[in-house]
């Protein structure tokens, strides 16, 4: 055997290796995209904005609609659910594709995810471009239930819905007239000078006379267990809210006026 074989083979091999790693530890490729790359909840852009501006779920609803698609994997399957707040759609996403032009693609769709003729799949169209660390800053969706196919910008939530949601609309500490604490915690606690509940925006009921919260004892039968709020002025105030055949309305009169601190 010629000596030289094996000292050779082990610079091929540290060579090789060597490749391996500065490929693991290189820049993150933006033209190539992967289900990971879209995991997570996405909002429709022109909704978000329309709620920062008026803190009022219902008001924003009328001006954009709220759409909200959120994907993440359970165990192999990967289940993309798209609500309107209202209602839902459930599918299995099977794969991300190229979609003919440079930063096009399309989710690969099914009603679960056994394997699937090519005529049972359908297709969501999305356009992006990762940011310098691989990751995609907003995209720009078809979405095919609720938006009918309109393109439309879906910006990353970060963290859980309802918390983020809460932080914008009503989450904080506040004091009433008499000086008083009130707050709503992110998480869904509301805790008043005499109560303490767990809370649930309202974020898109077309039929409602006003903004309002409902409280877990929705759960066990007591519709009145809702209350009212409204932003005017940078205060917030909170009204005794109740069902009025399919309609919730809120008192004219306040329950207390707040003042955020």
């Amino acid at each position: 055997m010629n000596p030289r074989i094996p000292k050779l083979f082990t610079i091929f091999l540290a060579v090789f290796f060597s490749t391996c790693a500065l490929a693991q530890t290189a820049a993150p490729r933006k033209d190539r995209v992967f289900l990971q790359d879209v995991e997570g909840i996405w909002i429709n852009e022109p909704y978000m904005k329309a709620l920062a501006q008026s803190r009022s779920p219902h008001a924003a609803a009328r001006k954009a609609s709220p759409v909200v698609i959120a994907i993440k994997r359970e165990g192999r399957a990967v289940p993309i659910v798209i609500t309107d707040f209202n209602k839902a759609s459930i599918q299995a996403v099977l794969d991300v594709e190229p979609d003919g032009k440079p930063g096009f693609y399309r989710l690969v769709v099914a009603p679960d995810d056994k394997p699937v003729s090519s005529n049972e799949v359908k297709y969501i169209p999305f356009e992006g471009t990762k940011n310098a660390a691989g990751r995609f800053d907003k995209l720009r969706v078809a979405e095919p239930v609720f938006m009918k196919g309109k393109w439309s910008e879906y910006l990353p939530m970060p963290g859980e819905l309802s918390p983020s949601l809460n932080r914008i609309v009503i989450a904080g500490r506040y004091k009433d007239e008499k000086g008083q604490d009130w707050e709503f915690t992110d998480s869904g606690e509301a805790r008043w000078p005499d109560l303490k509940f767990v809370y649930e925006l309202s974020l898109n009921d077309p039929t409602a006379g006003c903004e309002y919260l409902q409280t877990e004892d929705i759960r066990d039968g007591n519709e009145n267990k809702r209350y009212g709020y409204a932003w005017k002025g940078g205060k917030l105030s909170v009204f005794p809210a109740r069902l009025a055949g399919k309609k919730v309305v809120c008192d004219a009169r306040p329950l207390a006026v707040l003042t955020p601190q």
